[in-house]
């Protein structure tokens, strides 16, 4: 299968199943892959378990600035919600 023929599918996937795909192919391309060794930043984000609950974002300061809420419609993407 090819690039071309893999990404519509790939476009199709909740959010979910997309972070499952994005973490099989950094595990796939870590075995194929020969970084540097002084290539570090790499190679942590290739390790990094981005599937588990992460820390709360430190926003600083002025703390987490206003926004717009958004909504994830499939196949569409992220939409700025009215109001």
């Amino acid at each position: 299968m090819t690039f071309t023929e893999l990404l519509p599918n790939l476009q199709k996937l909740n959010p979910s199943d997309k972070l499952r795909a994005i973490q099989f192919l950094a595990t796939e391309l870590s075995k194929t892959e020969n970084f540097a060794p002084n290539d570090l930043e790499s190679q942590s984000w290739l390790d990094a378990d981005l599937g588990g609950n992460l820390p709360e974002y430190d926003w600083g300061e002025g703390g987490m600035p206003s926004m717009k809420p958004v909504e994830y419609i499939s196949g569409i993407g992220l939409v700025v919600k009215a109001g």
